[in-house]
């Protein structure tokens, strides 16, 4: 394929026009720094340059921008060179603003988590990691239970990530299941708000895969699944089928202002707030988004990338 000169020529011109609004840019740069230590005919000597560049920019002819840009360079040069920074602080300045980025969004906006445990199967997996949003809820100093700001409570279904209001007060993960005010209680594994039970339909009995805690053993245990509702959320919920453990049968209790009542989708198997209460707003740092990452008992499962929390 042939290439003609007037494209050859509009490719120079692109890069020429480039390469001077850069060196305007940093020529502007470099005289801020200056500030007044250059005298005045200095400075209006590197603002004429600025000026010829510019003007050779808008007029568009190649020759011109070529002159005009080589008596900027060497204006910028003659003058202006101290003031630059060299090129290894330039990268740290640039990698320091990365980082703090990052630690502004990690700490306001958004946080990975990793599921440690099987209390939320079968939404969760053991070894998901997801984004959570920490924005939806409001602001909080990071590292501290202060909030600046509150935008929303969170809603009957929302899977959230919470300080554990217990002991060692570690990052949990369940699903609210009631709001301040809401009386719980639990018969035979069936879910009661304010004496009326959670809408669901049987799924049958499956297998799922979970691992004890405190040995890292994968085993596997045969459940009851449900579709469990609870106001606009639909999401399924598991029962072991070998034997009923402690929590299937709860409260009644009411949930006090200022909190919420959270279980685990894997109802027994999950420590939630049948066991250590009520969770204070204060401790909730977001609502779950989706599974950007995944490594179970057989390496990395495919299929669970991108899965949305409902």
């Amino acid at each position: 394929m042939s290439i003609s000169l007037a494209h050859v020529f509009d490719f120079r011109l692109r890069n020429a026009r480039k390469s001077a609004r850069h060196q305007v840019r940093e020529a502007g740069r470099l005289l801020r720094r200056a500030g007044e230590s250059l005298s005045e005919p200095q400075r209006a000597e590197v603002r004429d340059a600025m000026a010829a560049t510019r003007q050779s920019l808008r007029d568009g002819d190649r020759q011109e921008l070529g002159r005009t840009s080589e008596r900027l360079a060497s204006v910028v040069d003659k003058l202006l060179d101290g003031y630059r920074k060299p090129a290894w602080r330039e990268s740290m300045e640039s990698i320091g603003v990365a980082v703090l980025v990052a630690l502004l969004l990690r700490a306001f906006v958004v946080e990975a988590f990793k599921i440690p445990s099987g209390s939320m199967i079968p939404t969760l997996a053991i070894g998901d990691q997801i984004f959570v949003n920490k924005y939806v809820y409001g602001l909080r100093i990071p590292f501290t239970s202060i909030r600046l700001v509150d935008f929303s409570v969170p809603n009957r279904g929302d899977v959230i990530v919470f300080i554990c209001p217990e002991p060692p007060n570690e990052d949990y993960i369940k699903r609210v299941v009631g709001l301040a005010g809401d009386e719980i209680e639990v018969r035979e594994g069936l879910v009661y708000v304010n004496g009326t039970p959670l809408g669901r339909t049987p799924l049958g009995a499956d297998e799922f895969i979970d691992r004890d805690t405190a040995t890292s053993r994968w085993y596997p245990f045969e459940a009851y699944a449900f579709h469990e509702k609870t106001g606009d959320k639909e999401y399924t919920v598991i029962q072991d089928r070998r034997a009923r453990h402690a929590g299937s049968s709860f409260g009644p209790v009411t949930v006090p202002q200022g909190h919420v009542f959270v279980m685990g989708d894997n109802r027994d198997h999950s420590s939630d707030s049948r066991f250590w209460g009520p969770v204070p707003l204060s401790n909730i740092l977001g609502r779950s988004l989706f599974v950007w990452w995944s490594w179970g008992r057989d390496g990395l499962q495919w299929g669970r990338l991108g899965t949305w929390i409902r």
